[in-house]
């Protein structure tokens, strides 16, 4: 899109007064710099942000545009005597923008066309709650979640009905439901005792294994991972706002844990 830029406004040649050669190398090395903020900002994703979320994702295309275009200017254009055109800039910004905005849409639409046709992992959930229902509820909602829920395991046979997926039975019938519906991926929800016993039945037949937070009696809204020392940790935070205040509380959390990673 930066080179497209250059020949909008400098017309299709390769002019002289304004040498393509370098512009090129300088374009090159600008986008690799937009490339590194979308990646750092995890906006390449998968699955892609969903609801209000994704406008992060707008804001760090944008972001990350003004930063590369500000690397061509120094790059290039602060090397010159000569300006060609101040407006050089603006339209690889623009076409850059708009030239990622387009490829995103098309990347969900493809991977909402994947999912409708059946597409992903064949994911197995363990433990038939309230937790369970509403995460294979919000999962068959999302049009890019990459997970197929092919059934629940009720760990305890208590459960008689199961809003939005089968029971396929209870664990001593785990081995025979993977087998019979090539399983991909298992969700644990429940029965937190059996979590050793999955976890090397997954390594043992190379399926994904994943876990809800809920299952060691924390919610996954108040959990987040953080570094203590080089180590790993959970940390439950409080956010037991409403209204107002829980917008406002929203928008400086945002802010302490995107720019200083803290709670």
């Amino acid at each position: 899109m930066f080179l497209l830029a250059y020949f909008v406004r400098v017309g299709w040649i390769f002019s002289t007064d304004f040498p393509f050669a370098p512009f090129a190398w300088s374009s090159a090395v600008a986008t690799m710099a937009w490339s590194a903020i979308l990646a750092l900002a995890k906006v390449y994703r998968l699955p892609p942000r969903t609801g209000a979320r994704r406008y992060f994702d707008v804001l760090m295309i944008m972001t990350g545009g003004v930063v590369a275009v500000g690397v061509l200017i120094v790059l290039f254009f602060f090397q010159r005597e000569l300006v060609f055109s101040r407006l050089l800039g603006l339209y690889a910004l623009v076409f850059g923008i708009t030239a990622l905005l387009i490829s995103q849409k098309i990347f969900r639409l493809s991977l909402a066309r994947s999912k409708r046709h059946g597409q992903g992992y064949r994911t197995l959930i363990i433990g038939a709650n309230r937790v369970s229902e509403r995460f294979v509820q919000q999962v068959q909602q999302d049009r890019y979640a990459p997970f197929q829920i092919r059934g629940v395991i009720d760990p305890y046979g208590l459960v008689k009905n199961f809003a939005g997926a089968k029971l396929l039975g209870k664990m001593d019938q785990l081995e025979a439901v993977t087998a019979a519906e090539k399983i991909d991926a298992i969700v644990q929800c429940d029965a937190f005792e059996h979590t050793l016993s999955l976890l090397s039945f997954c390594e043992e037949k190379d399926i994904k294994f994943q876990f809800l937070p809920s299952l060691r009696g924390v919610f996954e809204d108040n959990l987040r991972l953080r570094e203590i020392a080089g180590i790993r940790v959970g940390s439950f935070v409080q956010r037991d706002f409403s209204g107002i205040k829980r917008t406002k509380f929203k928008l400086i959390d945002l802010l302490l844990r995107q720019v200083f990673d803290v709670d």
